[in-house]
């Protein structure tokens, strides 16, 4: 996206350190991946500690294998930017949240936030979508819950990842048209869904929790923009982000076992996550520039402490018809 750097920012207050001792242990207690968050003997807990950590949960394998399988489906035609297989990946997720009993966060008491997208849109836009199915985009879709925390604070953790991908498009060697984004980003999709069902399990946390679930991140990011301009909560509340990008495989330039965090150096975040036993390394691409390319930047131009989380390990598949189902890694996922 086209933006200002944002300022080197080489650590938080210290308030800011404590708020953040939620995340700290969200990612504690899956340092192999998603389900590991399930604690032996009590529900799932962002205040929990991570010695109490079970081993992956059967059930969760199942419901994030069947999430995947949904989202990176040929049915749904890649979930292209502002299409009707984009809404549908936003109702699904929807649903999930409704039948977790979450509060809504979307537009008149709904999960679901609908944005208009700029008539016409940009050139850069246009000119992008040249390449793929000619098909209307006048609009896009968040789905967006709350998991109400109990503390009177009422501090957020927010977190997030992108329901599109880029839809049909030019057929590749074998013919297949269709850009059904595995890894980008049902992968990351799937991570907030299995957190949302996890953590709606008992006592709610202490702290408030947003689950949000972008539309167009392909297009320029229309999805985080809305968000920003109707947040479900007051911008300020928000202690820290964590985008979930691209974890359906995992990065030879790291440890096996092992995700990387953008923008690692910026704040002190991602440091406190490892000290406190996360498996999180620093972006091993700097190159890339993978802090300014996912929905947390828009967040961190506001003054939010927003990174990504990824396994993305520049896979000949970014981007192609080949980022199919078959070739997420589950047991890292898992």
């Amino acid at each position: 996206m086209p933006a200002a750097e944002l300022p080197h920012r080489p650590s938080v207050r210290r308030s800011r350190i404590r708020r953040t001792r939620i995340l700290v242990t969200l990612i504690a207690l899956f340092p192999l991946g998603l389900n590991t968050i399930v604690v032996a003997g009590q529900s799932p807990s962002f205040d929990a500690r991570s010695s109490q950590t079970a081993p992956p949960s059967p059930v969760l394998d199942r419901e994030v294998q069947a999430d995947m399988a949904f989202l990176a489906d040929d049915e749904l035609h890649g979930r292209g930017s502002a299409t009707r297989d984009e809404h549908i990946a936003a109702l699904f997720a929807a649903a999930q949240f409704q039948s977790l009993g979450l509060s809504p966060g979307g537009d008149t008491g709904t999960f679901l936030q609908k944005v208009a997208l700029p008539s016409p849109l940009p050139p850069p836009v246009q000119q992008r979508l040249s390449r793929f199915e000619d098909t209307p985009r006048t609009e896009t879709w968040n789905a967006i819950a709350i998991l109400r925390g109990t503390d009177p604070a009422n501090e957020v953790v927010l977190l997030t990842a992108h329901l599109d991908h880029l839809g049909i498009g030019p057929a590749n060697a074998a013919g297949d048209t269709i850009y059904n984004g595995a890894d980008d980003d049902a992968s990351g999709t799937t991570a907030v869904l299995t957190l949302a069902h996890a953590l709606t399990t008992g006592p709610r946390p202490r702290r408030t929790i947003v689950f949000a679930l972008f539309g167009s991140e392909e297009l320029g990011g229309f999805g985080n923009a809305a968000f920003l301009k109707h947040p479900p909560v007051p911008l300020a509340s928000i202690v820290a982000n964590l985008e979930f990008e691209m974890i359906g495989r995992p990065d030879p330039a790291v440890p096996v076992g092992t995700l990387w965090l953008t923008g690692f150096d910026r704040s002190n975040l991602g440091p406190e996550l490892a000290k406190h036993g996360a498996h999180l390394a620093p972006d091993p691409h700097p190159a890339q520039n993978f802090f300014k390319r996912s929905d947390n930047y828009a967040l961190a131009r506001q003054g939010i402490i927003a990174q990504t989380v990824s396994s993305y390990g520049l896979h000949k598949d970014y981007h192609q018809p080949s980022d199919e189902l078959s070739t997420i890694d589950f047991n890292h996922l898992t």
